[in-house]
């Protein structure tokens, strides 16, 4: 290869890099530094308030309620064989 002819391929890389540049410019628009606002969520904590002492529960939860996870004993528990027809 001659040394014109490597002068003519980077001659034409040139101008085409250019000609893509001015191309990409016209077709898409200038860069624009765009500004974006995201929400900020507040931190989650790891403690819980009690139903009880917060003054935000009391307006939904009903105090006088039966509390579900209590243990509720029905019957006598002094029968170990309530099955067994010799009682």
């Amino acid at each position: 290869m001659k040394r014109k002819d490597l002068m003519l391929i980077v001659g034409v890389i040139i101008v085409s890099c250019i000609f893509s540049l001015v191309l990409s410019n016209v077709a898409l628009g200038p860069y624009k530094k765009q500004v974006i606002k995201v929400p900020v969520v507040q931190k989650i904590s790891s403690s819980f308030p009690s139903p009880q002492t917060d003054s935000e529960y009391k307006s939904f939860f009903n105090d006088k309620a039966i509390n579900p996870t209590q243990l509720i004993k029905i019957g006598d528990k002094s029968n170990t064989a309530p099955f067994n027809e010799s009682q």
